[in-house]
């Protein structure tokens, strides 16, 4: 107990962050022996969003799977006719209701644009942005390392934009294995992609005390049925993406093309396709104001690698243009270039611009993949009964239509154009927590996490209703009976926890999501 104690008190000082490691570098593994890190280690903490943590999810949230200002399932794609599925999500985590008022605390309302895969640079792909459809065109990531992290069974800690949580102990006699679950700020599980890591102390043939999976990797020094602790963990952080709305060009150019961007010029100077090189030159008042050099195509190190992605993008206020490395770089004395007005950026805890009420938090893949952005609330929002609130641009509202004492016994969701869900209240409805959406998070790794309470409520709602509208005199239906909450993560010997049990039954669906990704990173 005493052991359990020190490490909860060590949780919760959170895992230092110490930019002065000078060999934190050293410390990773790369892709390929010899090759460098992919990105640069932070030089700065940054917080994460409220809610972040697997323990931090709704309570019985209700669940909208979708509206028709919601799309779900919509297929979007790149240059070269790849497609990915997107997913609108809504998430309403840590509300109550508070002396006849319902409250949202600051980060419980989040906007989520939940992809079912990876999103990738420079390849000119669509992204849906709150009803207007944009191009993702780059993005800025580092690696977060933190030393001394204790995880207490169950619990969870975020190191950069990834999320560790000490899930399970699986006993064998005098032995186990210890099972991390990994996940991003948003939620994506990546247990489909590369499965979970496993640590133990006494099964060594087996396991070991270090993983890494692409730049989600740590050293444990310590492994117990109580808690691991780390001498470091380390994790990827999506500082920034790029986007445009405006495709300019996108096609060879030579020397002495060039296209208005808004007030300005881009002039192609120079190509040399020897060098692998391409000279542009941005004008103002027919002046060269800024020149830059793009190139050469280092093509074994793309997309991940952030030396070699950088060395073909052109970045400029609301311009950007990059030379494009499909399916070839040059040709014929030209060279392949995108050119894009309209420029703009998500940035990690950063304002969102069009609506500054809300925060914007880029998500990343371990590699360098984006898996969407989210979007959430700033400040505290309280709602009477009768008022509403929209999310970010007004892309869809929150109405709280009548409470009584501590419960909220009508409420909905809605879309900008007015289609609403049912009612989502009742009289034993504490709070308006909900998931919404069917995607990656929404529809799939969420589930593990609270898909029984979801269900729970579900069906104590339909109960409630056909109560409600029987004769007089006709037998009720028997109310729902919730089964006692089990310490998954400390679990004695063998066999499968409840939470484990969950689990498997969600497999069936993450098989799927396995095939269809393996399928579109072959295209």
């Amino acid at each position: 107990m005493k052991s359990l104690l020190l490490a909860c008190a060590a949780l919760l000082a959170g895992p230092a962050f110490a930019p002065a490691y000078a060999d934190d570098a050293a410390l990773l593994t790369p892709a390929k022996p010899g090759w460098p890190l992919a990105h640069p280690i932070a030089t700065a903490d940054i917080p994460t969003p409220p809610f972040s943590l697997p323990t931090e999810r709704g309570v019985k949230p209700a669940y909208v799977a979708s509206l028709p200002g919601l799309p779900q399932g919509r297929k979007m794609t790149d240059d070269f006719g790849r497609e990915t599925l997107k997913y609108d999500g809504v998430f309403i985590r840590g509300s109550r209701v508070e002396n006849g008022e319902v409250v949202i605390p600051p980060g419980g309302l989040a906007y989520l644009e939940d992809t079912w895969g990876g999103e990738v640079a420079l390849r000119g792909e669509k992204v849906p942005m709150l009803g207007r459809d944009v191009t993702y065109v780059d993005y800025d990531m580092s690696i977060v390392v933190k030393h001394d992290v204790t995880i207490p069974a169950g619990q969870a800690v975020a190191v950069g934009g990834t999320v560790y949580q000490y899930y399970a102990t699986v006993g064998h006699e005098q032995m186990a294995n210890n099972t991390l679950h990994v996940k991003t700020i948003a939620g994506t599980d990546w247990e489909w992609a590369f499965g979970s890591p496993v640590l133990s102390a006494g099964e060594t043939g087996w396991w070991g005390d270090r993983f890494a999976q692409l730049y989600n990797q740590g050293q444990a020094r310590e492994i117990k049925r109580e808690a691991i602790t780390f001498d470091w963990l380390s994790g990827v952080r999506m500082d920034r993406m790029l986007y445009a709305t405006d495709p300019l060009f996108a096609g060879l150019a030579g020397a002495g093309d060039s296209w208005k961007v808004g007030g300005r010029e881009l002039r192609v100077a120079a190509v040399d396709e020897t060098a692998g090189t391409v000279t542009l030159e941005l004008l103002a008042d027919s002046k060269v104001t800024v020149t830059r050099v793009l190139g050469p195509v280092q093509a074994d190190r793309l997309i991940e690698d952030d030396t070699a992605r950088k060395a073909l993008v052109f970045e400029d206020g609301d311009m950007v243009a990059f030379l494009s490395p499909w399916p070839k770089g040059f040709d014929g004395g030209k060279a392949s270039l995108k050119v894009y007005g309209g420029a703009f950026a998500l940035g990690y805890g950063a304002d969102y611009a069009r609506d500054p009420r809300f925060a914007s938090w880029p998500v990343g893949c371990p590699t360098g993949h984006s898996f969407g952005y989210m979007l959430t609330n700033k400040d505290e929002i309280r709602l009477r009964p009768g008022e509403a609130y929209a999310g970010p641009e007004g892309y869809f509202k929150v109405v709280v239509d009548a409470a009584d004492g501590a419960a909220v016994t009508a409420w909905h969701v809605e879309d900008r154009d007015g289609n609403r869900s049912i009612n989502l209240g009742g009289p034993e409805v504490a709070n308006v927590d909900l998931v919404l959406g069917q995607g990656r998070v929404a529809g799939q790794a969420i589930l593990k996490d609270i898909g029984r309470a979801m269900l729970t409520r579900a069906y104590g709602a339909e109960v409630a209703l056909q109560n409600a509208a029987a004769p007089e005199g006709a037998p009720a239906a028997a109310p729902v009976s919730e089964p006692p909450v089990s310490e998954a993560a400390v679990a004695p010997a063998a066999g499968l926890t409840p939470a484990l049990g969950l689990a498997c039954a969600v497999l069936a669906l993450a098989s799927g999501a396995v095939g269809y990704e393996v399928a579109r990173r072959g295209k």
